[in-house]
């Protein structure tokens, strides 16, 4: 009888060698046959939970009318396409070559808390293309960790695995991030933490984000508390070819002098300006409000 673990680990062999081969398709050629084909089946053919985001579109933007929720929703079918197509590419693309995809901005002020030996936590939103942050161990000086909840799907986590860690990018369980923390390190940690999530019908950190109330996750902000961490904000912007420009910000450096839910408020106010600034780069088709 076949062990489970056996059998992921096959279905993984059997996965990752053509997809490694789709990611070294020169950009043109990956745009035209993936990407165009990923907007085309998402959007078209199984209208991939269309009913979800034009529902998350138009309770979060009540300004906008039906003619452009079904714009914007498009718009964001297109986005999810190129992410497609970069995340196939992030497999084999070099670092070289993935610095000069994405660029940061005013990182410099992270170096005195660097020379400080303060921790970071990075809060971000599903926005932009997130999985292209790999990179900042290239970047920065501290140890960078990604905070994450295991998927489901234990060959699609050893793929995404493979993505996040190839420049240097420790992953640490969300459920062992505060012990990780804690412990003695040689140099001070960077460690990103996506923060949208849906918390759990059980959160008890409820604000109004997107003109809805919602409840909010906020581990982030207790790791914060309890390593006394430096909290920044992290922004995407599109710079074109789906090339993006980080922008850092703090939040707060002081976090164990901060009222409950104040990180966590603060971080969803600055979400929600990344947001305005380009809606169609926001994770739309999350079922965020259940």
């Amino acid at each position: 009888m076949i062990r489970k673990s056996h059998l992921q680990n096959l279905c993984y062999a059997v996965v990752y060698p053509p997809v490694y081969l789709l990611s070294m398709l020169p950009y043109f050629i990956s745009n035209l046959l993936i990407g165009r084909m990923m907007f085309f089946l998402t959007y078209y053919v199984f209208r991939y939970r269309y009913p979800v985001v034009l529902q998350n579109i138009s309770r979060s933007l009540p300004q906008k009318d039906y003619k452009e929720v079904k714009q914007l929703a498009k718009e964001y079918y297109l986005h999810l396409a190129a992410m497609i197509v970069e995340v196939v590419r992030s497999f084999s693309v070099r670092s070289g070559q993935q610095m000069k995809r994405v660029s940061f901005s005013n990182s410099a002020f992270l170096d005195d808390y660097y020379a400080q030996k303060r921790n970071v936590i990075a809060v971000l939103g599903h926005y932009g293309n997130w999985e292209c942050l790999n990179i900042l161990p290239m970047h920065l000086s501290f140890q960078v960790n990604a905070i994450y909840k295991p998927l489901s799907n234990p060959v699609m986590g050893k793929l995404v695995q493979r993505i996040r860690t190839r420049f240097g990018v420790r992953l640490i369980p969300v459920q062992y991030a505060l012990r990780q923390l804690l412990k003695p390190q040689q140099k001070p940690q960077f460690s990103l933490f996506i923060a949208d999530q849906f918390p759990g019908k059980n959160a008890k950190c409820e604000l109004k984000f997107l003109n809805q109330d919602t409840l909010m996750f906020n581990g982030a902000e207790k790791l914060a508390v309890a390593t006394d961490a430096v909290v920044v904000y992290i922004d995407m912007k599109p710079r074109g070819n789906n090339c993006w420009s980080v922008e850092f910000s703090l939040i707060t450096d002081a976090a164990k002098q901060t009222r409950d839910h104040e990180i966590t408020a603060a971080f969803s106010r600055k979400l929600e300006q990344s947001i305005s600034s380009g809606p169609a780069y926001w994770l739309w088709s999350h079922r965020r409000w259940k």
